[in-house]
């Protein structure tokens, strides 16, 4: 399975902070939307990192309650890995275990499609592992 069929599946949405929107918006925006990370995105739509729910906790851990206050560019993640639609399943699930990362944003000839997920890459691997199977159920059924 690719990245593109993942994508296929559960939507293109993107969801995106500003990159002057306070840890307190970026926080708020997370709870409401019930996401671990956001992309974060200036005026002219490029992409220019993003933020997670962790990045805060280690914010507020390091500068208290006012640090609530800075702007998402002050914490978000620059160094961006991102995919492609044409990258499998496997792929994706090695490049985030290997650069422990939960959300990598998808990329198609630069123009940024959709965001994919630790969970969407094991739901893509269970639901390919239930394919194989039941078609192994049907091929030995086939023979008895």
């Amino acid at each position: 399975m690719h990245v593109a069929a993942i994508l296929k599946r559960k939507g293109h949405r993107i969801h995106s902070v500003a990159p002057t929107d306070s840890l307190a918006e970026v926080a708020r925006h997370l709870s409401d939307q019930r996401i671990g990370a956001t992309l974060v995105i200036d005026d002219s739509g490029s992409l220019l990192g993003i933020l997670s729910e962790r990045d805060i906790v280690r914010a507020v851990a390091e500068g208290g309650a006012d640090a609530l206050a800075r702007p998402a560019a002050d914490r978000m993640t620059r160094d961006l890995v991102t995919g492609q639609p044409t990258d499998t399943v496997a792929t994706m699930m090695a490049v985030m275990t290997e650069r422990r990362i939960r959300h990598v944003p998808i990329l198609d000839s630069g123009r940024l499609i959709g965001v994919v997920s630790i969970g969407d890459v094991v739901k893509a691997r269970i639901d390919d592992a239930e394919l194989e199977v039941e078609s192994l159920r049907g091929l030995v059924s086939g023979i008895g």
